[in-house]
């Protein structure tokens, strides 16, 4: 696509951004970057300040590149030779800008935020709609896969990110749903986007190695709804949960979900483990539906329970049906709660792989594995290097708390320490078994299981990488769990 500088201030001003030129409006633009690297001839160069790194610095070599234009928060001491936008945050504008830039988006944007939960309920409201009108876009990349190779970011850039939502609505997918991280929040990456419903899941500590708050880290993730979703937006969100009071004050427009007995609620819902998974039961409007899903742990029915809402306010119809008629492998969500291997005694016995990676989630999901659980439940997990140190004890207290054996291995220690990183855990979680090496450890994890046991990997989920120092090396949990059940139990 090519545009005209003066067609990038138009969208600029529809958008209430004011923006300053220097040079001539008439100068075409064809593509956009925000990566020096990236810059050919006819790019669009938008400088973004950064924590590490700035891109004001790299003008010269954008312009090196034959950027024809610059989008910049500094006004230049002197002037560049190109055409220069100048606006208060060059992240919005280039968001804004972005996805006008790359054609026409899906019809219909929804989005989800919290700490624990979006990767599920994304994956869940695509379901709902059908693969064949619907993506998702988030931390497995955008689904169905083949569409656009979109990079696996909670939120992605907002290049990347108009360009595969682009890439949707060419594919004739009318509705997308989009993992909305505290990150890309803050950052940005969300701004060109107006979203016709959002749902909030929860909120625990996590990235406060980001916003110095927990504080902050809710009001990132509230400006999804009171910024980015259109007026009149429904809102999907747990009357359970905090934060749901707050956002009822600010006159949005709730969809709310409760218990399945809660009156005066849009929509009821209650789970009970079962030995293959969940019953799950919802109420919507007057009629009452029970489903059997092949979902391990409480915590899905909370996701499948935002997902049927944000489906619903959607349009689509005969949820209960849809819903059932998903099967089951194309159900559940990889790297999350997923089986990946049973022992061969006995039916009961199996190794799940689980993203958890905050002490909230960790805890949620022992607890909601322990029905499941007919014998111990054993637990391999770690905690990220250079992130929030704050954590790792409270991880080690979950684990002590609610599994019966512990396992503290690295997970992605990136350029501290390894073994600092597991002293800190171990210090709160007395017992647990310090095996540093994650191949070890699993395998120790399924050497110690008798039939009646459940193990969970818990850290990477869908991952396939573990991050020491700068370099991230091969490891995929799922794989090495059937590597070394194969060579333990022949199976």
């Amino acid at each position: 696509m090519t545009v005209y500088v003066s067609t990038l201030i138009d969208w600029l001003g529809e958008a209430d951004i004011a923006a300053t030129l220097t040079g001539a409006r008439d100068v075409p633009v064809e593509q956009l970057a925000f990566d020096s690297r990236a810059v050919a001839a006819g790019s669009l160069f938008a400088a973004l300040p950064g924590s590490r790194v700035d891109g004001h610095d790299f003008i010269d070599r954008a312009l090196a590149a034959q950027a024809s234009a610059l989008l910049v928060q500094r006004s230049p001491r002197t002037p560049h030779r190109v055409p220069t936008l100048v606006v208060e945050d060059t992240a919005r504008a280039l968001a804004v800008i972005a996805a006008r830039f790359f054609g026409p988006l899906p019809a219909c944007l929804q989005a989800v935020t919290g700490t624990n939960g979006k990767t599920s309920v994304a994956h869940f409201v695509r379901l709902l709609y059908g693969e064949e009108s619907a993506v998702s876009v988030g931390t497995l990349g955008m689904l169905p896969s083949g569409l656009f190779d979109m990079p696996y970011l909670t939120s992605p850039d907002q290049i990347a990110l108009a360009q595969g939502l682009a890439a949707a609505a060419a594919s004739g997918r009318r509705t997308a749903i989009v993992e909305a991280s505290s990150h890309g929040l803050d950052q940005g990456r969300l701004d060109g986007l107006q979203f016709d419903a959002a749902a909030f899941t929860n909120l625990s500590r996590d990235h406060l190695d980001y916003h110095p708050t927990m504080e902050d880290y809710w009001h990132a993730k509230r400006c999804l709804f009171t910024d980015r979703l259109k007026p009149q937006g429904a809102v999907v969100i747990d009357t359970r949960t905090p934060q749901a009071q707050e956002l009822a004050d600010l006159g949005l427009n709730l969809f709310r979900l409760g218990n399945v007995d809660t009156p005066n609620i849009d929509l009821g819902y209650t789970a009970q483990p079962t030995p293959s998974g969940l019953g799950f039961t919802y109420r919507l409007g007057h009629q009452t539906h029970r489903l059997d899903l092949p979902l391990f742990g409480t915590f899905q029915a909370e996701n499948i329970a935002v997902a049927l809402g944000l489906a619903h306010v959607g349009g689509v119809q005969d949820l209960a049906r849809k819903l059932a008629d998903v099967p089951a492998e194309a159900l559940g969500v990889p790297g999350r709660m997923m089986p990946v291997v049973s022992h061969p005694s006995a039916p009961h016995g199996r190794v799940l792989v689980d993203y958890a990676h905050t002490p909230d989630a960790l805890a949620t999901v022992l607890q909601a594995a322990r029905p499941h659980c007919r014998g111990q439940l054993i637990v391999a997990f770690g905690a990220g290097g250079d992130r929030d140190p704050g954590k790792r004890a409270l991880m080690g207290q979950a684990a002590a708390r609610f599994a019966d054996v512990a396992i503290v291995t690295d997970d992605n220690p990136r350029t501290e320490d390894p073994a600092l990183i597991r002293a800190a855990i171990l210090a709160a979680c007395p017992g647990a078994l310090d095996i540093g090496d994650r191949q070890q450890a699993i395998e120790q994890g399924l050497q110690a299981m008798q039939p009646e046991d459940l193990f969970i990997i818990a850290g990477k989920g869908h991952e396939t990488g573990q991050i020491v120092g700068d370099t991230t090396l091969p490891f995929d949990d799922a794989a090495e769990a059937r590597r070394a059940a194969k060579l333990y139990w022949g199976v």
